[in-house]
Order: structure tokens, then sequence, then C-alpha cells
């Protein structure tokens, strides 16, 4: 069956306010025209959809039915016209997005940085977490988008490939591994180690690493920031292990070597997630499909 808008508003207005009369002033139509609306979508239902008594109307098993669809339409209609207004008037609002230090460091300011030219209107929060607590975040409503490294547990959530990278081992000019090219994992877990905060994945890898060969991790000390793994790995107290793209900008500047590293789990994938993403915002939409498209080659 097909029926017009203005028909299921007033058809949602008589349920809830149990009353033709009620739902036709509330809808600012005419009594004897409201009557009609019902009738018609009864016809074309063919099916009762309400029950008439002297005190107003009650609905049959069909007209809850209806009601539910009913309500389903007019709200995707009114989220329809409100994104319809939005784009007409340039995307505007605020988008949160809680991201993994990799993704921080190495994809998202490009991207949001070409996404905030075409919307000079929209603004994004960005924040840094570890990719558990993105997960908790997106969750919980506390961002609109999340970024995670691949491996991280996301029941709940959609989520959608977003880029890819490799981890690298960096090392000190003076460090005995700074004349190597590539090295493998348990030579890595042989030497003292500069590590990311403990909770990230490249933290979570590490201990998973050392777990599986049976050995310690040797953490020599913990920093906030792949830039304080580099200085430290500078000054000699220890190597560290960093997603490749990410330190490129260190390399060129400090005296560092960076080392291939040879084990199955240095090439991650990051993907995107959100809570349901037929219920982002305009705003959070466009930026969710900006973030999704392919890296450029």
């Amino acid at each position: 069956m097909s029926a017009d808008l203005r028909s299921l508003r007033l058809f949602v207005a008589v349920a809830e306010h149990g009353s033709i009369s009620e739902g036709a002033k509330r809808c600012h139509i005419a009594l004897a025209a409201a009557s009609k609306r019902i009738s018609d979508l009864e016809a074309r239902a063919r099916l009762p959809l309400l029950v008439r008594h002297a005190r107003g109307v009650m609905l049959t098993s069909a007209g809850h039915g209806f009601l539910l669809h009913a309500r389903a339409v007019l709200s995707a209609m009114d989220r329809l016209n409100a994104e319809l207004d939005d784009f007409q008037h340039g995307v505007t609002g605020v988008v949160s997005i809680t991201a993994n230090a990799s993704a921080i460091a190495q994809f998202l300011p490009d991207q949001i940085g070409s996404f905030l030219k075409l919307h000079p209107m929209l603004k994004i929060d960005l924040q840094e977490r570890a990719s558990t607590e993105v997960v908790k975040a997106v969750t919980a409503g506390l961002a609109d988008i999340g970024v995670i490294e691949g491996h991280t547990a996301s029941q709940g959530l959609e989520c959608l490939p977003y880029r890819n990278d490799e981890l690298s081992v960096v090392v000190g000019f003076d460090h005995p591994l700074s004349r190597r090219k590539r090295i493998d994992v348990g030579e890595v877990l042989r030497h003292d180690h500069i590590v990311v905060r403990e909770g990230t994945a490249l933290h979570r890898v590490l201990l998973a690493a050392a777990q599986e060969a049976q050995v310690p991790l040797k953490v020599r000390m913990q920093v906030g920031s792949f830039d304080m793994v580099c200085r430290m790995v500078e000054q000699g107290l220890g190597i560290g292990v960093l997603p490749f793209a990410a330190i490129l900008p260190q390399l060129q500047v400090m005296r560092l070597r960076c080392l291939r590293l040879d084990a199955p789990w240095a090439s991650r994938r990051h993907l995107l997630c959100v809570r349901r993403e037929q219920d982002l915002t305009a705003a959070a939409r466009s930026v969710l499909e900006h973030l999704g498209q392919p890296a450029a080659d």
C-alpha cells in the first residue's frame, strides 16, 4: 500500500490521543477530512486499523503494526529534511573523533585538514586514546567516530576498513643494531625497550610476542608519545617498535636508524568504528565518508 506523509502523521496523532477528533485538531485537519484519510488508510491496508467506540478509538493488532512502521517512516523523513537543510546551508556542527596514536600520527591530520577546507563551518573534536578506550568511548556515545587497531575487540560496533601500516624497529646511531637492515622478533626481545604507555595496541603486541616466546619484555622506560620514544632511543636508552610512517620526520633530523621487523604482526590494519552509521548526523556521516576514502597512491 502507499500513503502520504500527512495521513501517516494524522494516524500517529490519532493513535497517541485515542481520538480521531483530537488527532485532526493536532494536525490542523477538519474532522470530516481526517475521518476520510483514516478510512482511506484502512482501505489501502485492506484491514481495520482502528476500533471505534463511544469514547474514541483503539488500535487493532494491524493498527499497532502500522503505527510502528508509520513512526519509522516519519522519523526517517524528519532526519532527511534536517540533513537536506544542513547541506543547503553547508555542513555545520561538531563531530567528535577518538583515535589511537598511530592513526593520529600517520593519517588523520591530512584527512581532517582536507575535509575542513571543504567544510569550514564544521568543527572536529579529536582526542587520542588507546584502541580499547576508543571502543568504550564510541560505545558510550562519547565520540561519533573511532579509529582502532584491527585486532581490538569491538563487539556491538559497526566497523569499516581504514588504513594499513607497518611496524619497524628504531635504534640509535651508536646501538649495536645500527648497521642492520632487518631484525626478527627473537632478537628484538633481547634488548631493552622504550615503549609507549601501557594499554596501547603497540604495548599489547609486544607483551603478546614476549609471552609467546616465553621471555620477559625488557621495558627500560614508558613514555607518552612516539616522539618521546625516539628521543630516548637517540640517547641510547633502548630500542623502540613504532609505525614506520609515524617516525619518518624524526628519522630525517635525529640520530636514528630504522630496521625492518620480520614478524607476522608487523603489518597492521586500522578500522573506523561507529555505533550505528544510520544514526550519525549529516556532519558525522560526511566525515566518516571522507575518512573512508581509499588512500592515494
